[in-house]
């Protein structure tokens, strides 16, 4: 028989086990929250299970997708469980992809271990990679401007001093091409031995330019060249293949790596030595590459504070070692990080600027940085 003195501590017996049940749930709820990044998504998502995941749910049933891109993209959403159950799932109803096959194949090419400064890159390395070619006025013949990078079927990034005219220079000539699916401008289409096999490219790929977005804060002249970084709309491009892949960007609020001293790659068809044999060949006429070291930003504002140039939290740098930088004609030119956990490449720069003699001990070269300019890639593509 239990006497009414005893109540209240019963009363309380009570709500300490209620309030280790919900203790336990919120415990559950929280290991659901775990942050995660989508693919292809600048906004990150959580780890949920996938039955309560209603973005998830449209994507699996969803038949009018190509079924390999999207078994591919499911595949890149798991997370938490090794059993699949869990997967990374945005705030929303609906996963906000520009393109549903960019976030299923970015950044997918081959990595290569060997990376030295100053190499010829294999035919199949970096199929993101984008020249952009000028027209001259009297001979009409093309000739190499700036590098660039393909991160959808319509779009392709590069600096923002690439595609905006001088002040009062109207007769300058304009841009004719962007061409992708290049390797060697005297071969098409592009073929190279690898593993004693013959590996052949398709044919290159001139796009038009149909609208140049030069980043709205960008000011031609300035000695910073801050928000050097600037999104051309092409048609859409053909199917993709291993020599015509888009990049991946990076994740909202991730670093991918930001470590000083950490490996990152530069490729492009700038000035080059490499080819010095040859007589007046100063522009290469492969597609080369560089590793180069991350440099912490406040070391880097203090090297180019020395040169009356103030750098902003906007850019990133990279390089500083002796013969090894990015260099003239190779702005506009993508610096990429390897993630290995995803076995994808990141873009994490735009090649902007750097001294005039290029990979000067010391000096580092300057890039805009895709991440802080994410917010404003998002809203062009998503518009235009």
């Amino acid at each position: 028989m239990i006497v009414p003195e005893t109540l209240p501590l019963l009363t309380l017996i009570m709500m300490l086990l209620l309030v280790s049940v919900d203790s336990r749930v919120l415990n559950k709820d929280s290991l659901e929250r775990i942050s995660c990044d989508i693919p292809g998504q600048l906004k990150a998502g959580h780890c949920t299970a996938d039955r309560k995941c209603v973005a998830y749910q449209k994507i699996v049933n969803d038949s009018a997708l190509n079924l390999i891109e999207r078994e591919d993209f499911i595949q890149r959403l798991q997370c938490g469980r090794y059993d699949g159950s869990e997967v990374c799932c945005p705030d929303s109803d609906r996963y906000q992809l520009g393109d549903y096959e960019d976030a299923a194949v970015c950044g997918q090419a081959a990595y290569s271990f060997r990376i030295r400064g100053g190499t010829i890159a294999d035919i199949d390395e970096f199929p993101w990679m984008a020249m952009l070619l000028k027209q001259q006025r009297k001979t009409r013949s093309l000739y190499y401007h700036c590098g660039g990078v393909l991160i959808g079927r319509r779009f392709v990034l590069t600096a923002a001093h690439c595609i905006v005219q001088k002040t009062g220079e109207s007769k300058q000539d304009q841009l004719k091409y962007v061409r992708l699916r290049e390797y060697d401008v005297y071969q098409d289409p592009d073929c190279m031995v690898q593993g004693g096999f013959m590996d052949c490219s398709e044919e290159k790929l001139d796009m038009k330019p149909r609208k140049l977005m030069a980043h709205p804060e960008y000011k031609y002249g300035s000695s910073s060249r801050n928000h050097d970084i600037g999104i051309i709309q092409i048609d859409p491009v053909p199917a993709y293949s291993d020599f015509l892949l888009p990049i991946c960007l990076p994740v909202e609020g991730s670093d991918h790596g930001d470590r000083r001293g950490r490996l990152y790659n530069v490729a492009g068809w700038g000035k080059t030595d490499f080819f010095s044999d040859m007589g007046s060949i100063s522009w290469s006429p492969v597609k080369m590459k560089v590793g180069l070291p991350f440099v912490g930003w406040e070391v880097c504002k203090d090297v180019y504070k020395l040169m009356n140039v103030e750098l902003q939290r906007t850019q990133i740098c990279a390089g500083g070692r002796k013969a090894m930088d990015a260099c003239a004609g190779d702005s506009g030119s993508p610096l990429m990080h390897f993630d290995r956990n995803k076995a994808v490449w990141v873009l994490k720069g735009i090649a902007s600027f750097g001294v005039k003699d290029c990979g000067k001990e010391g000096v580092p070269g300057v890039y805009t940085s895709v991440k802080e300019h994410l917010t404003w890639i998002k809203d062009v593509t998503s518009h235009a």
